[in-house]
């Protein structure tokens, strides 16, 4: 569709007497409601509004282009406004604006939005079109002046190589919302590079995603290298070694001629060092060497799951208390939803809890090649963990679904019907760790084959295509991991079951506790929760003695903070104020259960927090088996210590004292063994000369003197 095509007569205005930007914009979306263009002129402007917020249309040039896509737009359309008297609108060039163009869509058509965006750069760019449509007066002449080829230094026009074969000219544009100013800055400089006589190369990093990408030859074999970005860009290690000039879009559409002529001299010329190489094959924001970073990967996606779980584990612990002080502690399976008020927050909690897997392989995902891989990972984590009941399980008549009773229900365990019964299909977690890796390998490659689709077909590629191939693709590929990754569950399970229900909860007990203080938020650390959350959401069986592995988990990880914040304390001199000083926000996150507080403290001294962390933790897992201590909530710190058990008693009150008892004894004992390791280790090394707190000390006397 050519741009003119998007312009109509019923919403073309010349030469109105309005006073203000936003009296414009009502005028305009008044227009747009009247002509049937939009069925709700509130939701429109509120759009508009929206966008003026993330940053001024104002062109310059005394242009404006107002822009909003929402569902509310009918037909795609232009609609066009000349004025008298130019009004203020925080143009790039701090001028006031007399030429209008609001482009309303609704995402329907593709890329129609950007295509009309762009196509209208292009004829802005040539001052002829702009001065015809300042003297318009009718829509005829408006017509007219989009009629004339547009400017013919534009994008694809100006990619002609100089006679080596390479670009005289390159750069990158980039703008927060990746649409008018990313695409206008390259027109500008391709232009500036024409007049000049110079061939050009710009990649744009906007709504699109990565186009024009630069080679490592086009920028190695270039004389000018401009960044123009009011954002972080992807790809800065291709300069490394180079000088560059790194400035705005502003700057770029405003004096893209001066920029070149004047290189040399810029003060925003500078030389790009040191930045970390990206040696992965990449294609727009993705790049296989992600694929790599399986720590970094599975990190993210632990730390998108933490608030389901921190929150739903606290909302649950609130309806394990209200049952408890109902008196219904022995309920044993419905303990937490007997009482009424209890079932209320125990839904939430569970809700929230749910979503842990799916969350996991969702940003594991997410994390390697971005949004589109969300929905995919998410499914494979809804399909591990057999959320909803339709793929997995026994598929027995439940009434009231509509099934019939001589066949079972339905729309239950679908896949399950393929297979003998009791087969172990779920596989949780690791099914979730493997399918969010998966879905991302799925989505790389239908990205990498679709590349070079044409630009009217980019945006049905990205919201129909990949979406769906890549459903479907997940789906093949969870129905052949998840029985034998099942498996893989299923003898995890076996295992710590075994060691819970024979009295090798001490066995169990130390392994939790040293995995929680290996890397203190790390990877360890955080598989070793994991299978603290999973023993309370029932994954690892229903054995009640089988969250004594989140009662490990969470004793283990409250020792690194505590232990250190004790240390500063006991052992004074033997760390600087400023040391003592930080430390005291450890009481309050150790108390929490953040173990991440010593995480500082360990990356200045990797050696003596650690161990000395270690071996308080071993001893904390070890007490913690050994008293037989659960927990049914998978965070919380002190907040959910009255929901702790010591199985060694009976009695629903006897088990809740003493577990609460015990527990304590047991951190303290732990942190009190680390705090005392850590603080002889440090007195010892200072003595010997391997460690000097003198010289810090010294100098923080200096910096309170200054």
């Amino acid at each position: 569709m050519e741009v003119k095509d998007l312009f109509h007569k019923g919403t073309s205005f010349f030469h109105e007497d309005l006073k203000s930007k936003a009296e414009v914009i009502d005028f305009l979306a008044a227009k747009l409601s009247e002509d049937k263009i939009i069925s709700s002129k509130t939701d429109f402007v509120k759009a508009i509004k929206a966008r003026e917020k993330e940053g001024s249309t104002g062109m310059g040039d005394g242009i404006a282009i107002p822009h909003a896509l929402t569902p509310t737009v009918k037909k795609s359309t232009i609609a066009f406004l000349s004025l008298k008297h130019p009004v203020e609108w925080e143009s790039l060039d701090d001028k006031p604006v007399d030429l209008i163009f609001m482009i309303a869509t609704n995402g329907e058509d593709g890329d129609e939005h950007l295509q009309a965006l762009a196509g209208l750069s292009g004829y802005l760019l040539k001052p002829k079109v702009v001065e015809a449509l300042r003297k318009a007066d009718s829509f005829a002449t408006l017509e007219k002046a989009f009629s004339v080829p547009k400017e013919k230094a534009n994008t694809e026009a100006k990619k002609e190589t100089n006679k080596s074969g390479h670009y005289d000219v390159v750069g990158i544009t980039a703008c927060p919302t990746g649409i008018a100013h990313t695409y206008l800055a390259q027109d500008k400089l391709l232009e500036a590079a024409h007049d000049l006589g110079l061939t050009a190369k710009v990649e744009t990093q906007g709504r699109r995603g990565v186009e024009d990408r630069l080679t490592q030859e086009d920028i190695d074999n270039a004389k000018y290298i401009i960044l123009a970005h009011d954002k972080a860009i992807e790809g800065m290690s291709r300069f490394n070694g180079k000088k560059v000039i790194d400035t705005n879009t502003k700057d770029v559409i405003y004096k893209g001629k001066e920029i070149i002529k004047d290189y040399k001299n810029n003060p925003k010329l500078v030389e790009i060092k040191g930045l970390k190489k990206d040696d992965g094959e990449g294609f727009g924001d993705m790049s296989l060497k992600k694929f790599k970073d399986v720590k970094g990967n599975f990190l993210a996606g632990v730390s998108k799951m933490l608030p389901f779980v921190v929150a739903g584990g606290i909302i649950l612990g609130i309806a394990f208390l209200i049952d408890f002080a109902a008196g219904n502690s022995d309920a044993k399976g419905a303990f937490g939803v007997t009482n009424k008020a209890a079932g209320w927050f125990a839904a939430i909690g569970k809700i929230s809890m749910m979503m842990m897997v799916p969350i996991l392989g969702a940003y594991i995902a997410y994390t390697i090649v971005g949004p589109q891989g969300l929905m995919p990972g998410m499914v494979a984590g809804l399909i591990a963990d057999n959320t909803g009941g339709w793929m997995y399980g026994t598929y027995n008549y439940v009434p009231g679904m509509g099934g019939n009773p001589a066949v079972g229900n339905p729309w239950g365990a679908l896949w399950s019907r393929l297979f003998p019964q009791n087969i172990p299909m779920t596989s949780g977690f690791l099914g979730a760790m493997a399918g969010g890796y998966m879905a991302a390998l799925i989505v790389f490659g239908l990205t990498l084959g679709m590349k070079k689709f044409k630009r009217s077909f980019q945006g049905v590629r990205d919201i129909v295509f990949i979406p769906v191939l890549s459903l479907l693709g997940i789906g093949i590929t969870m129905f052949a991991i998840n029985i034998p990754l099942g498996y893989a569950l299923w003898g995890i399970q076996e295992g710590l079951r075994w060691l819970a229900t024979h009295n090798l909860l001490i066995v169990l007990g130390a392994i939790i506790g040293l995995m929680m203080c290996i890397d203190m938020g790390g990877p360890i650390n955080k598989i070793a929760y994991v299978l603290g959350t999973l023993s309370v959401n029932g994954d690892l069986g229903h054995d009640p003695l089988i969250t004594n592995i989140m009662a490990a988990a969470m004793a283990g990880g409250m020792v690194p903070p505590l232990g250190i914040a004790l240390c500063t304390v006991i052992f004074r001199k033997e760390w600087t104020g400023q040391e003592r000083e930080a430390a005291k926000a450890n009481w309050l996150m150790g108390a929490f259960f953040i173990t991440e507080g010593a995480i500082p403290f360990m990356v200045t001294d990797p050696k003596r927090v650690p161990v000395s962390a270690m071996a308080g933790g071993v001893v904390t897992g070890v007490l913690v088996g050994a008293f037989k201590i659960t927990l049914p909530a998978p965070h919380g710190g002190i907040c959910v210590f009255p929901l702790l058990d010591s199985h060694l008693f009976n009695g629903a009150g006897m088990q809740k004292g003493m577990g609460v008892v015990l527990y304590i004894a047991a951190i303290l004992v732990g942190v009190g063994i680390m705090a005392t390791i850590l603080g002889f280790w440090k007195k010892s090394d200072i003595r010997h000369g391997k460690l000097s707190i003198v010289k810090e000390a010294k100098a923080e006397k200096i910096d309170a003197a200054k």
